[in-house]
C-alpha cells in the first residue's frame, strides 16, 4: 500500500486498487497503533526500495 500510495497519492485511489476501504488504507498508510520497532522497519524498508 505504501508504494501504491506514493504512486498515486491519496487513499481513495490506493483503496480502489487494493478493493480496501479508504479509512483502512489510511490506517495503514498512518501506521497508526503500530509499535514503534515495526514502523521503523517498514520505513527502512522503503527507503531501500
Amino acid at each position: 500500500m505504501h508504494r501504491l500510495y506514493a504512486i498515486y497519492g491519496t487513499y481513495s485511489a490506493v483503496a480502489y486498487e487494493t478493493g480496501r476501504h479508504p479509512s483502512t488504507v489510511a490506517r495503514y498508510i498512518k501506521m497508526e497503533n503500530v509499535p514503534n520497532n515495526i514502523r521503523l522497519t517498514v520505513q527502512n524498508l522503503l527507503q531501500s526500495a
